[in-house]
Protein backbone atom coordinates (compact mmCIF):
# COMPACT_ATOMS: atom_id res chain seq x y z
CA UNK A 1 0.00 0.00 0.00
CA UNK A 2 2.58 2.76 -0.92
CA UNK A 3 1.39 6.19 -2.12
CA UNK A 4 2.72 5.51 -5.85
CA UNK A 5 0.31 2.92 -6.08
CA UNK A 6 -2.52 4.84 -5.12
CA UNK A 7 -1.57 7.92 -7.24
CA UNK A 8 -1.39 6.37 -10.68
CA UNK A 9 -2.91 8.40 -13.83
CA UNK A 10 -3.32 6.07 -17.23
CA UNK A 11 -3.25 7.31 -20.69
CA UNK A 12 -5.81 5.18 -22.27
CA UNK A 13 -5.06 2.58 -25.33
CA UNK A 14 -7.09 5.14 -27.95
CA UNK A 15 -5.56 8.74 -26.80
CA UNK A 16 -2.76 9.99 -28.58
CA UNK A 17 -0.48 12.71 -27.92
CA UNK A 18 2.02 15.21 -29.64
CA UNK A 19 4.15 17.24 -27.23
CA UNK A 20 5.94 17.63 -23.92
CA UNK A 21 4.22 15.63 -21.65
CA UNK A 22 4.98 16.66 -17.61
CA UNK A 23 3.70 15.68 -14.39
CA UNK A 24 4.28 14.97 -10.72
CA UNK A 25 2.28 11.76 -10.20
CA UNK A 26 2.79 8.20 -11.79
CA UNK A 27 1.57 7.61 -14.94
CA UNK A 28 0.66 4.22 -16.82
CA UNK A 29 0.82 4.88 -20.91
CA UNK A 30 -1.49 2.40 -23.09
CA UNK A 31 -1.90 4.85 -25.95
CA UNK A 32 0.62 6.58 -28.24
CA UNK A 33 3.20 9.63 -27.34
CA UNK A 34 5.50 11.64 -29.66
CA UNK A 35 7.82 14.48 -28.27
CA UNK A 36 8.98 14.18 -24.69
CA UNK A 37 8.03 13.16 -21.14
CA UNK A 38 9.49 14.54 -18.53
CA UNK A 39 8.18 13.14 -14.83
CA UNK A 40 8.63 13.34 -11.44
CA UNK A 41 7.90 9.47 -11.04
CA UNK A 42 7.40 6.49 -11.94
CA UNK A 43 6.30 6.00 -15.79
CA UNK A 44 4.83 2.60 -17.25
CA UNK A 45 4.51 1.86 -20.81
CA UNK A 46 2.09 -0.55 -20.61
CA UNK A 47 1.98 -3.64 -23.58
CA UNK A 48 -0.35 -1.29 -25.58
CA UNK A 49 1.66 1.82 -25.39
CA UNK A 50 3.78 3.22 -27.93
CA UNK A 51 6.16 6.03 -27.51
CA UNK A 52 8.57 8.04 -29.85
CA UNK A 53 10.07 10.31 -27.47
CA UNK A 54 12.76 10.97 -25.03
CA UNK A 55 12.02 9.81 -21.58
CA UNK A 56 13.37 11.37 -18.18
CA UNK A 57 11.65 9.83 -15.31
CA UNK A 58 12.49 8.48 -11.63
CA UNK A 59 11.77 5.21 -12.93
CA UNK A 60 10.81 3.74 -15.97
CA UNK A 61 9.32 0.09 -16.61
CA UNK A 62 8.49 -0.26 -20.61
CA UNK A 63 6.11 -3.49 -21.42
CA UNK A 64 5.39 -1.87 -24.69
CA UNK A 65 7.02 0.20 -27.40
CA UNK A 66 9.40 3.09 -26.88
CA UNK A 67 11.65 4.56 -29.65
CA UNK A 68 13.60 7.14 -28.16
CA UNK A 69 16.12 7.60 -25.48
CA UNK A 70 15.13 6.43 -21.51
CA UNK A 71 16.72 8.00 -18.60
CA UNK A 72 15.95 7.55 -14.89
CA UNK A 73 17.06 8.91 -12.02
CA UNK A 74 16.37 5.47 -10.35
CA UNK A 75 16.06 2.74 -12.42
CA UNK A 76 14.70 1.09 -16.10
CA UNK A 77 13.00 -2.21 -16.27
CA UNK A 78 12.43 -3.77 -19.81
CA UNK A 79 10.32 -6.26 -20.22
CA UNK A 80 9.93 -9.89 -22.04
CA UNK A 81 7.10 -8.03 -23.91
CA UNK A 82 9.20 -4.67 -24.47
CA UNK A 83 10.64 -3.54 -28.28
CA UNK A 84 12.93 -0.71 -27.58
CA UNK A 85 14.68 1.36 -29.54
CA UNK A 86 16.97 4.01 -28.17
CA UNK A 87 19.69 4.35 -25.59
CA UNK A 88 19.35 4.01 -21.69
CA UNK A 89 20.51 5.57 -18.67
CA UNK A 90 19.88 4.59 -15.34
CA UNK A 91 21.97 3.54 -11.91
CA UNK A 92 19.81 0.36 -12.11
CA UNK A 93 19.04 -1.21 -15.81
CA UNK A 94 17.11 -4.81 -15.76
CA UNK A 95 16.49 -6.04 -19.20
CA UNK A 96 14.74 -9.20 -19.77
CA UNK A 97 15.66 -12.21 -21.10
CA UNK A 98 13.43 -12.33 -25.26
CA UNK A 99 13.04 -8.39 -25.16
CA UNK A 100 13.66 -6.51 -28.09
CA UNK A 101 16.07 -4.36 -27.49
CA UNK A 102 18.45 -1.81 -30.05
CA UNK A 103 20.05 0.88 -28.35
CA UNK A 104 23.30 1.43 -25.54
CA UNK A 105 23.10 1.00 -21.42
CA UNK A 106 24.88 3.25 -19.34
CA UNK A 107 24.83 2.68 -15.79
CA UNK A 108 25.88 5.26 -13.11
CA UNK A 109 24.49 6.82 -10.21
CA UNK A 110 23.78 10.33 -11.23
CA UNK A 111 22.39 9.42 -14.65
CA UNK A 112 19.43 11.18 -13.67
CA UNK A 113 20.67 14.67 -13.16
CA UNK A 114 21.68 14.59 -16.93
CA UNK A 115 19.77 16.38 -19.08
CA UNK A 116 17.03 17.48 -16.52
CA UNK A 117 16.39 20.69 -14.60
CA UNK A 118 16.13 19.25 -11.45
CA UNK A 119 19.24 19.70 -8.55
CA UNK A 120 18.08 17.42 -5.45
CA UNK A 121 19.39 14.37 -5.65
CA UNK A 122 16.95 11.38 -6.09
CA UNK A 123 15.97 9.29 -2.74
Amino acid sequence: MSASNERMSVFGPTLRFKGELKAQEDIKIEGRIEGSIHHQQRVVVGTKGEVVATVNAQSIDVDGKVQGDITARKSVKVSQSAVVRGNIRAPSVSITEGANFNGGVTMEQNAGSLGTNSTAPAR
